[in-house]
């Protein structure tokens, strides 16, 4: 496996896929919609709680009024405006109110050592008229601020503006209630926005930072190894009363792409092990419950709708699984096969018209090392062969457990499962680097695939994983 692929994985993830990347924000929403139901909420009862907990109450005094500049110069005492003048007024009325000079005057005017208020102006645009206003936690003060910063800066001014009258449009007036006071609509409406879009951010990162397999590209940043199927995942119309335990592609119930992936994939096997004259088949994965022993029966089902005898062993002996989907009984397992003292096909289970055989049972071993590294049984395969055309071996997920990688040198096909957006890519292409590929052709299969937007059209779901394929 090519380990380098998985260093350029971050550099190719600045391509972002949107319809992709909306794909998972909506499927993390639909499945982890409870906790971010939560998350909004919180936010909302947090948000809320502190702005009435640390509410304080400010008052608003406001004064507005034009602005006169004498125009002496010309030996005349009357006062007068021009566009010039409101220019220069914009530009010099906030920055006298924010001088420390000014603030000295007014402090002094007022008799206090400290401003129990904010004192802030604003300019009509190409006007002389200006709206004044104090904001302090007690309204008198508020007032008591305005009145006296009215009275000191005509005389701040003079050295900038020359001399200059006020025409008060609107006199200041006591605040008679707090003007920040909340409304319960917009605080709440603030707090549930808030809520919302925290959600939406966390569930964005997650989206956009999510790394499980989901795509074709994805898979080949970290593998050379091919696509032989992407299996779709089969669903069942709400009315039927109880769906089946196993998918098998002989229910009518199942649909017609998932029995043609399945039926696909098993052509591209029997070409390839025929040109290789090879027989046997392993199917693993990562990790449990990504299908692989479903994919198992249904491969064995394939072969046998096109004839060929075939021998189906349940080697996953920490959790075997195969008998009870073919609902078989006293059987033989691989361990009574490698034990076995006369003939092998004694231990085979025959079903089907004997045109498939069975090697299983329920008995699980919590340390198998013994039975799947015996020199004994890869003897007994090879007598196997004699009676079946192809063998397929259900093994433990590789991810977990070594024994697929000890079977690996019985085999000629390994046929690895990767369910969709269900574990990491990093962890797939670590259990792929366990398989040696000399002598034995590695492929997987895209199982419970769902289709998206982009995968419509010729090159894509239908077509897009025979690219690159060569039987």
């Amino acid at each position: 496996m090519d380990q380098e692929k998985l260093m350029n994985t971050e550099n190719d993830e600045i391509e972002i896929d949107l319809v992709l990347l909306l794909s998972d924000f909506l499927k993390i929403v639909r499945v982890h919609w409870k906790i971010i139901t939560l998350i909004v909420l919180l936010v909302f009862s947090a948000y809320t709680g502190y702005t009435y907990v640390t509410y304080s109450p400010l008052y608003r005094s406001e004064v507005t009024f034009t602005v006169e500049t004498s125009n002496s110069d010309n030996g005349s005492y009357g006062f007068y405006y021009s566009t010039d003048t409101a220019d220069q007024l914009s530009k010099t009325f906030p920055y006298i109110l924010e001088s420390s000079y000014f603030r000295s005057v007014l402090l002094q005017n007022l008799g206090e050592d400290s401003l129990n208020g904010t004192l802030s102006a604003q300019t009509v645009s190409e006007s002389n008229m200006v709206t004044m206003s104090v904001e302090s936690s007690d309204p008198n003060e508020a007032l008591k601020i305005l009145n006296a910063a009215l009275e000191v800066y005509p005389e701040i001014s003079h050295f900038v503006l020359g001399e200059t009258q006020f025409h008060i449009i609107n006199e200041p007036v006591l605040a008679s209630s707090p003007y920040n006071k909340p409304t319960i609509l917009k605080t709440c409406g603030i707090g549930l926005l808030a809520g919302l879009f925290i959600a939406c951010v966390i569930v964005g990162l997650l989206a956009l930072f999510k790394k499980s397999a989901r795509t074709l590209d994805q898979m080949n940043r970290i593998t050379n190894i091919k696509c032989i199927s992407m299996i779709p995942k089969v669903t069942f119309k709400a009315r039927q009363k109880r769906s089946p335990e196993t998918i098998s592609i002989l229910d009518r119930r199942v649909s017609f792409d998932y029995k043609e992936n399945i039926r696909s994939m098993q052509i591209r096997l029997e070409r390839l092990l025929e040109n290789n004259h090879g027989k046997v088949i392993m199917i693993t994965s990562t990790v449990a419950s990504e299908g692989k022993s479903t994919i198992s029966l249904n491969l064995c089902q394939s072969f046998l709708s096109r004839g060929k005898k075939v021998l189906l062993i349940d080697a996953d002996l920490r959790k075997p699984s195969l008998a009870s989907m073919l609902n078989v009984k006293n059987s033989y397992g691989l361990n009574d096969l490698v034990n076995a003292s006369n003939d092998v096909i004694n231990y085979v289970t025959f079903m089907a018209n004997d045109q498939m055989g069975f090697i299983g049972n329920k008995q699980v071993f919590k340390n198998p090392v013994q039975v799947l590294s015996s020199v004994k049984l890869e003897d007994q395969i090879d007598l196997l062969k004699e009676y079946f055309d192809y063998i397929i071996i259900d093994t433990s997920p590789c991810g977990i457990f070594q024994d697929a990688y000890q079977l690996q040198y019985l085999v000629d096909s390994i046929v690895y499962v990767v369910k969709y957006d269900f574990v990491s890519l990093q962890k797939i292409q670590e259990s792929l680097s366990g398989f040696q590929q000399e002598n034995r052709f590695v492929s997987y299969v895209f199982n419970e695939y769902i289709q998206s937007l982009n995968d419509y059209g010729y090159g894509k779901y239908r077509y897009g994983y025979y690219k690159g394929y060569k039987s």
